[in-house]
């Protein structure tokens, strides 16, 4: 017998049901079964009935329900542990009475121990218990290990997870988990995807190499790959790394660290990426480091001398330059005062150290002053800096320039030495010389001046010269002027000046600004011309321009009106003059059907030959109305399947091309936005054509191709070089024609060869032409005589 159905055996004979207590105590012959039972390292007992009666429970299930044997050996389960029983009662009855075990992983349970309530988890499982009656249980077995110690390290372990994860993702610098040697990205934060410019989507789950492609041929996955066998750290700063963009691969400068992640065995699982993109502190401190060599340049290009002043210890820092500048060799170590020692004595303290202490107070150091060289010589320099202020406005440091200008000084001191001659050049001028000081007061006006207008010195010096602007012209005068004072523009303005004798006439003033060394206007230096017959010409000239105008206008409403005419003529030729032709060809049949008996031959020569001239007459007049439609038609475009326009024109011409055996090749044609109905005459004309003039002996052959060629490569004046075209050909393998005559195919009513020998009025590929240039486009045409011809067809693609 098995030890559960010994089991089954003693509690059969040998319990009572009781729901306080029952003798529960084993037989001689079970005491080893029952110390094994009791001795399990796991806990079990063993319920009875639908009370649940405890028959036995060992010392594990007692130690982790906090029991003694007496408290629930016996007794209902429920009256010893009364706070599990609305977890486990509903399980144990299903089990009870279905028969079916019952096995729980991690059952939370709040069990009373030591005093106070525990939360506790357990794998468990209930297994039934069965007697004589195979088919219904009479007790349970309970088998449970508590695991609430595993199941909280889990739980630890998993907020630790969730904590680590957080931290990573609420960095605020770029950090990346990559798992495995494989390097699975499983964590990226928002910092990281924005470098990488990816959505987490798009990369969690997904091998580094798979979402950058790129990175093979780098050295980054060899560097993982390193830290991830070798379990060591490995920083970089300012690594390049390309990365794939919307505009392809693209530089970046990346200071990085990769370290390895190691499990609770010292194993390494992973890898944290962590990542700062400093592309934009390098790209700035390389741009800075070209700034200064553009400054260096530009300091050298312009010889100034530069320096730093340390304001409270007087150490100076400067330029090979700035020694040079003062009198000494390029490499020369000086000090301040030595420095200082330099400037002119007349100079020193009326002009340096006067300008030193308003640097102090205002910030802005600036002079002009003679320094001496060693050699004795007396040179001019400029002087600018700038005060940098610490705490409290103590002025701490200066920078600025030095510069060379004793060739200024020594040109204005020849300018003033000219300027009485250009006084006496400019009194012998007709034209009137003046000038004027910064602020636009005169300063001077040459004789010429005096003499047209009659004032004196006195009056000009005091009203200047607004007193001889006509009225009219006044208010714009000055307004034009103070704009030029105000922005430094150059004056120009026409306008009347009064004459001496109270005649106006017109001037043409002009003034220019000089400026100083710094850009500032120091002075204008302005003329008047005399523009009076030349302005009169310009009035006369724009008189008969307005008469030419109203003639063009007139010249206009007439063309309107006569293509009005001629609108109303292409009427009356599509209506009243094929009525009479008509008819002529109906009588003429007629008369050939009814009276051919009684005719001569030559009568019937004569109808025949009446027919065919009213037949070419009514031809030529549609062939007109058709070019005078492709002239004047309005220009509404659709979208069209060019496709579907040649399907089309291949059905109606379906007779001919059957009768001449012909074979059409045809491209896929484009679609584009067209004039339907002149597409559709265009292809038709151009094959009609090509079936027409059809080589002796041949089977006509009609190739149509279609591409795109730049309008450089098109031989037709007219093409723009600057744009693509999309050209339809059409080639046939008849007659063909010379080369020369290319241009008159393409005239009205121009034909090669004679019309007994070819139907047509020459009218067709003049309506095709038309028909191109309603679209902007071109027509070419390629022959050869005896081989063929090719017309072909350029149409600009839409920019």
């Amino acid at each position: 017998m098995d030890k559960s159905k010994q089991l089954n055996q003693h509690i059969s004979n040998n319990g009572e049901d009781h729901p306080e207590q029952v003798n529960l105590a084993p037989s001689a012959g079970e005491s080893n079964f029952w110390n094994t039972v009791k001795q399990a390292p796991v806990g079990m007992i063993i319920l009875r009935g639908e009370d649940f009666l405890v028959e036995l429970a060992n010392d594990a299930y007692l130690n982790i329900v906090d029991r003694t044997e007496e408290e629930l050996v016996g007794r209902s389960l429920f009256i010893g542990l009364p706070e599990v029983r609305d977890y486990v009662e509903p399980i144990l009855l299903r089990v009870l009475r279905t028969g079916i075990a019952y096995h729980g992983n991690e059952f939370e349970v709040t069990i009373r121990r030591f005093g106070q309530p525990e939360l506790c988890y357990f794998n468990f499982v209930y297994q039934p218990l069965f007697e004589e009656d195979p088919d219904h249980a009479s007790g349970i077995i309970v088998v449970a290990t508590e695991v609430t110690q595993q199941v909280l390290s889990k739980h630890a372990l998993q907020r630790s997870e969730n904590q680590f994860r957080n931290l990573v993702t609420q960095s605020q610098f770029a950090k990346a988990i990559l798992k495995g040697p494989e390097l699975v990205i499983s964590i990226a934060n928002e910092s990281m995807l924005n470098i990488w410019r990816r959505r987490l989507d798009e990369v969690e789950g997904k091998k580094l190499v798979d979402v950058f492609p790129e990175l093979k041929g780098q050295k980054f996955l060899t560097l993982l790959d390193e830290v991830y066998h070798s379990a060591k750290i490995y920083r970089e700063n300012e690594a390049i790394a390309y990365v794939d963009g919307p505009g392809g691969l693209k530089k970046h400068y990346l200071d990085f660290q990769y370290a390895p992640i190691f499990e609770i065995d010292g194993s390494v699982s992973g890898i944290m990426a962590s990542v700062n993109d400093v592309t934009d502190k390098v790209t700035l401190r390389q741009q800075f480091a070209e700034t200064a060599d553009r400054l260096s340049l530009a300091t050298d290009g312009t010889r100034l001398g530069t320096w730093d002043l340390n304001i409270q210890t007087k150490e100076i820092i400067y330029s090979g330059r700035m020694a040079v500048i003062l009198g000494y060799d390029e490499d020369a170590v000086l000090t301040h005062s030595e420095m200082r020692d330099r400037v002119h004595p007349e100079d020193r303290h009326s002009i340096v150290e006067r300008a030193f202490r308003t640097a102090l107070e205002t910030g802005v150091y600036y002079y002009e002053a003679r320094v001496i060289h060693l050699d004795e010589s007396i040179h001019w320099v400029r002087t600018q800096g700038k005060v940098f202020f610490g705490e409290g406005h103590v002025p701490v440091r200066m920078l600025g320039t030095m510069m060379d200008i004793t060739d200024r000084k020594e040109s204005e001191l020849a300018l003033k030495t000219s300027e009485g001659k250009f006084r006496t050049l400019a009194d012998s001028m007709p034209q009137f010389v003046w000038t004027a000081d910064s602020q636009g007061y005169i300063t001077y006006f040459n004789r010429s001046l005096l003499d047209y207008s009659g004032f004196t010195v006195e009056r000009i010096e005091k009203d200047g010269w607004l007193p001889l602007v006509h009225p009219d012209d006044l208010a714009g005068s000055v307004d034009a002027w103070i704009e030029s004072i105000t922005h430094g523009n150059e004056y120009l303005f026409e306008h009347r000046l009064k004459r001496a004798d109270g005649e106006y006439r017109w001037y043409q003033c002009r003034a220019i600004p000089q400026r100083s060394a710094e850009g500032t206007i120091e002075m204008w230096v302005g003329t008047s011309l005399d523009i009076h017959d030349s302005r009169l010409f310009i009035d006369q000239l724009e008189t008969k321009v307005q008469e030419r105008t109203q003639q063009l206008l007139v010249a206009n409403n007439e063309l309107v009106r006569t293509n009005m005419e001629l609108a109303q003529f292409a009427y009356v030729a599509s209506h009243d003059l094929q009525e009479p032709l008509r008819k002529i060809q109906t009588f003429a049949t007629r008369i050939l059907e009814t009276e051919r008996d009684n005719l001569s031959e030559r009568g019937k020569d004569y109808f025949n030959r009446m027919q065919a001239s009213s037949t070419r007459m009514q031809q030529l007049i549609v062939d007109l109305l058709a070019f005078s439609r492709a002239n004047v038609a309005e220009k509404h475009l659709e979208n069209t399947d060019l496709n579907l326009v040649l399907q089309s024109v291949k059905e109606q011409l379906g007779d001919v091309i059957q009768v001449e055996n012909a074979v059409i090749k045809s491209d896929v044609l484009p679609v584009r936005e067209v004039i339907t109905y002149q597409f559709e005459q265009l292809f038709m004309n151009l094959i009609t054509n090509a079936l027409k003039f059809i080589g002796p002996g041949r089977t006509p052959v009609i190739e149509i191709r279609s591409g795109e060629v730049p309008g450089a490569a098109i031989p037709l004046a007219g093409a723009d070089a600057t744009r693509l075209y999309q050209y339809i050909s059409f080639a046939d393998n008849g007659i063909g024609f010379d080369p020369q005559y290319k241009d008159r195919i393409f005239q009205v009513f121009q034909r090669l060869h004679n019309r007994s020998a070819y139907e047509g009025t020459g009218i067709g590929l003049a309506i095709c032409k038309k028909i191109v240039e309603n679209h902007q486009g071109l027509i070419d045409a390629v022959g050869k005589p005896g081989v063929g011809s090719t017309f072909i067809i350029y149409l600009p693609v839409a920019s």
